[in-house]
């Protein structure tokens, strides 16, 4: 597979994912928070094991499986309940627009591996994204503190997921051997949801009223797992930055998308905040970019 096809492949993840908050904070008012994550990546494990199958164990350590299984699962289970424990759907759409500074962290990464130079256009990006989520949680007599303080396990779990995730990106890029494992991930996800919901709600069936709920849970399975599949691919196989640039417009896609199936009334607040978030992460990579285009000038004129 080319890089060229691998990078439109991860770009269709994108859009994919545009899609999960609607439809994940739908499917919890038919069979609540838990239960809904449970179902969602049971039919998600399943669905990639019969289309992927199981990845060649062979082509890489056991020290990768490992550790970017915990990293997968771990993260999972932070952005799920995050996204589901939320207050009310506005408030999950905004988990979702915390979530999408992980581009912004990705950078902050290389940058403290060394494998990115950081200036002070890379500085003002990483301010102008958190300034972006202030905005977002700002409304008169309300501040982004008293957000938080109603609701601190979806927020504390949304930025943790941030962080997981950008740090699976960068480790699964350098470690992976071109074996793409997320179907194993989504087994493993499963088992541990599985083992959660049992223990703290006892096992029942998925039951609700109409097909809707049960519709929801399926439409967001095949979108769950197709799409981490096309993201596996494109940061293995395709172009990262360009990757990373274009999920810097994922908030917008999903807040719309969102919006628009949640029937939320979103204030303008809300909007200048994405459009802040993205703009801020914009100026993150057109800055790495440019040290790119430096580096590559030094290198030609030696």
């Amino acid at each position: 597979m080319s890089r060229q096809i691998s990078t439109l492949i991860g770009v269709s993840a994108l859009l994919l994912w545009s899609t999960l908050v609607g439809l994940l904070r739908l499917s919890t008012e038919s069979f609540g928070p838990i239960y809904t994550v449970t179902y969602v990546y049971t039919i998600s494990a399943i669905i990639l094991f019969l289309t992927y199958g199981l990845p060649d164990l062979k082509k890489v350590s056991k020290k990768f499986l490992i550790l970017s299984s915990l990293l997968f699962v771990v993260f999972e289970l932070c952005f799920a309940f995050s996204i589901t424990l939320a207050n009310s759907s506005e408030k999950s759409i905004e988990m979702n627009i915390i979530f999408n500074m992980w581009p912004t962290l990705i950078i902050i990464m290389l940058a403290i591996l060394k494998e990115e130079k950081v200036n002070l256009m890379t500085i003002l990006g990483v301010i102008v994204s958190f300034a972006g989520i202030v905005i977002i949680n700002y409304h008169p007599n309300l501040n982004f503190i008293d957000n938080f303080s109603k609701n601190p396990i979806s927020y504390l779990l949304i930025f943790l997921a941030a962080i997981l995730w950008a740090v699976y990106c960068i480790y699964t890029k350098k470690q992976s051997n071109g074996t793409n494992a997320v179907s194993l991930y989504f087994i493993l996800t499963a088992i541990a949801l599985w083992i959660l919901t049992i223990s703290t709600q006892g096992f029942h069936l998925p039951h609700s009223h109409g097909m809707n709920g049960y519709l929801f849970v399926f439409i967001n399975a095949v979108f769950f797992s197709m799409g981490y599949l096309a993201w596996n691919i494109g940061i293995i196989k395709g172009n990262m930055p360009i990757l990373i640039m274009l999920s810097y417009f994922s908030p917008i896609f999903s807040s719309a998308f969102s919006a628009f199936v949640l029937n939320s009334d979103l204030t303008i607040n809300f909007w200048y905040g994405a459009l802040t978030v993205t703009f801020g992460s914009l100026i993150c990579w057109y800055s790495i970019r440019k040290n790119h285009i430096h580096q590559n000038e030094a290198k030609l004129a030696s």
